[in-house]
This record gives structure tokens, C-alpha cells and sequence, in this order.
């Protein structure tokens, strides 16, 4: 059983970022969110087989593989369908009260905390105030801060900021990769557990607004650089309550800035070796911060608040002292606003859309669009099955893209009209896109196996503009 809120924020509270050591961390519970678990035991036996078929990389660290070559693999995700919530879903929806953060409306709620404009002068004050602890000359760090932020913020001019905004987005993510990331994954949690109904003390809500500003442009730095697909690891302490909530068919939702290495070694500084947890993760929306970082040795790669993981297996070795845990990240669409986007292309690196998703990621920071990405109908269809697609049923802030051509299915001319009437007949009528090259061919497959109802609330189209549009959830789509 995890503590409760009120342990939690009690730790949370009396925890003092200012006078803290670089090596103090806080509990791992404070961060994570049992959102639901695997019940079925064929279910269950259904996944170990899918983990022993594909088979492991050896050269792991501690007795443990490098990694289960199940984790990056979209097609295991059907275990979602099967999956026990902690929380029924209008709990889910209504997500308000004590732990209830995996709604994600920290972006939102992060804007409201920052009661007068946000600059970059305020973001070094508070900064500085962070830093200034005995020992060390405030003066020089702040100084390291500035060369790293004027080092790398023309990446963000590029990307449309302004000087000072581009300069503030890189100073904050210098700040984070220093010594007091703590105080961010400490903001971060508050700020998530403030906007669900939790009272928090008076001192501490001042620390909050306070820490807002870093976090907002933390939070619009990493909003600007491409998402991340594949291999990262991490490691952590957890304590016994906590590692029991790894189990395989577990689902976890980190609601911290998550820092963790590229790659599938953990590593190897004295700082993490000693930690008893290593996490194998496949990430598909961490951020690389490698060329922003204080320590780009380490090629960091950071997971937004709200982050969320499916558990494949727990490995213990060393007599029981040393866990390995393999995860891959999920998107569940427990969003404000989300869209599902099929296509057979979807997880190549190179995929030209890619952009597309991020663009709408970045557009408005309190317009935290997620994307629920998938590669065939079956595992689309299999995900509206599931009781997180059901949640997302008929919603005004649901979306589908599909492409109507995927190679990766039989026949392949017409997968994306296969994938509406499936959808239609699972009592979905949220709109869809066809993003297609064959705008004429497309309407005439959808006029012939589509009848009139499920032919509605779909638009056919060759632009990139309607596009983002859409995705964008703009007036007139």
C-alpha cells in the first residue's frame, strides 16, 4: 500500500531545497501513481510469452539484460485492453482529489500559478535564491547558468521564441541539470498535487508561485525540442512498498520531471551506482537535453511531468538487493486534449510527421495536446477498447488522424476507411482526418464501404496546414 497524500506532502513540505546536498533525493513515492494492473491470468501468460519469443540483449549491468526486445514492440500495448483501474472511470475523469494528477492539467495549472508575467530577470532571481547555499559561490554558478543558456538559445530563436524567452528556456533547463534538479521534481509534484485538492501550507504555497517560473520555462523549453524514440535508462532508490508496485501488467505514472540516460546502460557515476533500482525504459516523448545540459556526458533524456509506463518485468539479483525493471512508455490520452494518430510509419524515426505532433505540442503551453501514437487498426481499434479509450468516447477534445494507405496490412488500399467503420461501430463519433496524397481516391473509398451515419464528421485532405489545424483543435475543424 502507498502513503498517503497527506505523508507525501508532509515530506514534500519539509523538505528544503535551499539547504539540501546534491546527493539528497526524496522518496520515490512522492512521484508515482499506480494508475492500474493486469488482473487476467492468461492475459498475464499472454504477455510472458510475447517477452520469451522476442527474446533478450545480453550485457546488462548486475546480473540483469541490457534489454527485452518486447519493449519496443507497439503490439504488446494490447494488454491495456485488460488492464484494472485503480479509479473507475468518472474518478478518472473528475480528477481532482489527493493522487489524482494523471489527468495532466499541470500545464494549465502551472500558467495560473504565474500571477505577474514571467521574465528572464525574475527566472535568475529565483534561481540564484535556489543556489545560495553555504560553500558555494552563488556568483560563479549563476555565471556557469548564463554561458550555458547564451551557449545554446539560439536552438529556441530558431524555434520562434524571443531573446529573452530563448535565453530563459535555456537558462532553466542549465538550472535543472545542475545540483538542485530537486527543487524542479519538487515544484512539479506540488504544483500536480495543489490543482487536485490538496491543502497545502501557506509557506509553501509561496514557494510554489516562486518555483512556477522555473518550472514554466522548464516546461516551454522542453515543449521545443523533438520527442525521443527509444532506449533510456534510470536509476533510483525505492524502498520496498514501492518496488511491489512493479509487477508486470502494472501501469505507473510518474508525476515528476524524470531524468534518465540514453541508452540501455545505466550510469556508471558514483551518484547512481549505488541506487538499488535500475529502470530499462523505451521512451516515446522524453526530451533530449544532451547540447542544453551542465553535464552533457550523462546525454539526458527528460520526461515531462505525467509521464506514464507499462511494467513488463521486474528482475532481482545480487540476493535480492538489486532490481531491474523494464517499462515502456504509454500515452493513455488522460489528457485535456489528445488525438489518436494512425500510421503504418508512425514509429520511424524519420517519419515526416513527427513534426506535426510536436508542433501542436509546443503551439500553447496550456494547450497540452497529447498523441496517441499506432501503427495498424487492430491496435487501434484495440486501444478504444480499452477502458482508456472508452473514457475518451465521444469527448469534444478527441481526436483520430489515419492515413488510408498502411503497408503494413491486408488489403492496404484502404486501411484507414477499415479503421473509421470499425471505430463507428464501437459507438465513436469523434471527427477524423484522413491525411492522404490521393485526396479523390480517398473520398470514393469512404463513399463505398462507408454507410451515410459513418461517413460523418471525417474531412479527407492533402494539406499540412488543415492538418496542424486539426490537430491543433482550431475553429472550423
Amino acid at each position: 500500500m502507498s502513503r498517503s497524500v497527506n505523508e507525501i506532502i508532509t515530506d514534500l513540505t519539509a523538505f528544503n531545497p535551499r539547504t539540501a546536498t546534491a546527493q539528497h533525493r526524496l522518496s520515490h513515492d512522492c512521484y508515482m501513481i499506480l494508475v492500474g494492473y493486469v488482473k487476467n491470468k492468461n492475459q498475464l501468460a499472454k504477455l510472458q510469452n510475447m517477452i520469451e519469443s522476442l527474446g533478450e540483449t545480453t550485457g546488462g549491468e548486475y546480473g540483469a539484460v541490457a534489454s527485452i526486445s518486447v519493449m519496443e514492440c507497439e503490439n504488446v500495448e494490447f494488454i491495456l485492453e485488460y488492464i484494472t483501474l485503480q479509479h473507475n472511470s468518472e474518478e478518472l475523469l473528475d480528477a481532482r482529489n489527493e493522487h489524482f494528477v494523471y489527468e495532466d492539467n499541470f500545464n494549465s495549472t502551472l500558467s495560473s500559478f504565474i500571477v505577474e508575467t514571467a521574465s528572464l530577470q525574475k527566472l535568475i532571481k529565483i534561481c540564484r535564491y535556489y543556489e545560495n547555499r553555504r560553500g558555494i559561490n552563488v556568483d560563479n554558478v549563476i555565471a556557469e547558468h548564463n554561458a550555458r543558456a547564451a551557449s545554446s538559445s539560439s536552438y529556441f530563436v530558431k524555434k520562434g521564441l524571443s531573446q529573452d524567452e530563448a535565453l530563459a528556456a535555456a537558462f532553466a533547463i542549465s538550472f535543472y541539470t545542475g545540483s538542485k534538479s530537486e527543487a524542479c521534481s519538487r515544484g512539479a509534484s506540488l504544483i500536480a498535487r495543489q490543482s487536485n485538492g490538496v491543502v497545502i501550507d501557506d509557506k509553501t504555497v509561496q514557494e510554489l508561485s516562486e518555483a512556477s517560473i522555473i518550472l514554466y520555462y522548464l516546461v516551454k523549453a522542453l515543449s521545443q525540442i523533438p520527442y525521443y524514440w527509444g532506449y533510456v535508462s534510470r536509476a533510483c532508490q525505492l524502498k520496498d512498498d514501492e518496488l511491489k508496485m512493479y509487477t508486470a501488467g502494472a501501469l505507473i505514472t510518474w508525476i515528476q520531471f524524470s531524468s534518465s540516460k540514453k541508452g540501455k546502460k545505466v550510469a556508471t557515476n558514483a551518484d547512481f551506482a549505488d541506487r538499488n533500482t535500475f529502470f530499462k525504459i523505451y521512451s516515446l516523448t522524453g526530451r533530449p537535453i544532451q547540447q542544453f545540459s551542465n553535464y552533457p556526458e550523462e546525454d539526458e533524456v527528460l520526461f515531462l511531468p505525467h509521464s506514464t509506463f507499462l511494467v513488463f518485468k521486474h528482475s532481482i539479483s545480487h540476493h535480492g538487493s538489486q532490481h531491474t525493471i523494464y517499462m515502456r512508455q504509454v500515452e493513455l490520452g488522460l489528457s485535456a486534449w489528445s488525438v489518436l494518430w494512425v500510421d503504418d510509419n508512425i514509429f520511424n524515426s524519420q517519419w515526416e510527421n513527427k513534426a506535426h505532433m510536436e508542433y501542436a505540442a509546443a503551439k500553447e503551453l496550456n494547450k497540452n495536446v497529447h498523441f496517441i501514437p499506432k501503427s495498424s487498426t487492430e491496435n487501434a481499434l484495440s486501444f478504444l477498447r480499452s477502458p482508456f479509450g472508452q473514457i475518451l468516447k465521444n469527448r469534444d477534445t478527441f481526436r483520430i488522424v489515419t492515413d488510408m494507405h498502411r503497408g503494413n496490412e491486408q488489403p492496404s488500399h484502404n486501411a484507414g476507411s477499415r479503421l473509421i467503420k470499425g471505430l463507428r461501430q464501437l459507438g465513436f463519433r469523434s471527427p477524423c482526418f484522413v491525411f492522404t496524397m490521393q485526396k479523390d481516391r480517398c473520398d470514393q473509398i469512404l463513399r463505398n464501404e462507408l454507410n451515410e451515419r459513418e461517413q460523418r464528421n471525417i474531412t479527407v485532405s492533402i494539406n499540412t496546414g488543415d492538418l496542424r489545424k486539426f490537430v491543433n483543435f482550431e475553429s472550423g475543424f
